[in-house]
């Protein structure tokens, strides 16, 4: 019965998550020209986010934000297991981030025009030397203050494990020289796995991990790093659940 009720309810559940983008998107527009940081529409972007997980009754939390400070830029780093995990994000990591996207994205209408006016950077693969050219501007808005959150899978795993995390995201970091936070995302891959576009309602706990410098790697030290933050999300994985 609760199966059936989950495909009877989908349509409307991706009915609404389109509405609140529109909505939304339209909103963070309309503060754009006011908003010379970016914060307004960072809010813009969190109700957003709460919006679509309510409307698929995803009952997220977030743990361990007293190990991050305001003032301080990281790189985010979390497991991708399902297309809540940005919603998931955006909803409840304490203070503001950027994220990196294709570039085609960001023409896409409503969503794609809050990442150009909030700040987001796009990433121009259409030869090498744009790539690089992208990515140099990642680095320089990381090390002038602007956090970032990434998924160093680069895609969704089909089956609940973590996959092999890509070097570029981290060169990001050790470049920019500011910590990694692993952020660990539980729950969302039983809640919407990339075989489905239909939600189930469910629990989602957003774990940040203690702050990894990275002043004392370098590009022959990457893989030391690489390891060292997929273990920690690795076990937080494989632990017991915060209580709520």
């Amino acid at each position: 019965m609760r199966l059936l009720l989950v495909y009877l309810w989908a349509p409307f559940a991706n009915l609404l998550w389109y509405t609140h983008t529109v909505v939304m998107g339209t909103l963070s527009l309309l503060v754009w020209p006011f908003d010379k940081s970016g914060d307004k529409q960072f809010w813009c972007a969190r109700w957003w986010c709460r919006l679509v997980a309510w409307s698929i009754f995803a009952r997220i939390r977030v743990h361990g934000v007293e190990r991050v400070r305001p003032d301080q830029p990281y790189v985010y780093m979390a497991n991708h297991s399902s297309l809540i995990d940005t919603p998931a994000l955006f909803a409840y990591l304490p203070y503001p981030f950027r994220i990196m996207a294709k570039r085609g994205l960001f023409y896409v209408p409503f969503s794609g025009w809050h990442l150009w006016t909030a700040g987001h950077f796009p990433i121009d693969r259409g030869n090498a030397r744009k790539t690089v050219a992208s990515l140099r501007r990642v680095i320089d808005g990381v090390r002038n203050g602007r956090s970032l959150a990434v998924f160093p899978e680069g895609t969704r795993t089909p089956d609940g494990r973590l996959q092999t995390f890509q070097p570029g995201v981290f060169k990001i970091a050790v470049n920019a020289g500011v910590p990694i936070v692993p952020v660990t995302i539980r729950g969302t891959f039983e809640l919407l796995p990339k075989t489905t576009l239909a939600p189930r309602p469910g629990r989602v706990d957003v774990i940040l991990g203690d702050p990894i410098d990275t002043t004392a790697y370098d590009d022959k030290r990457l893989g030391d790093l690489i390891a060292r933050t997929k273990a920690v999300i690795q076990q937080t994985l494989d632990a017991e659940r915060p209580a709520r």
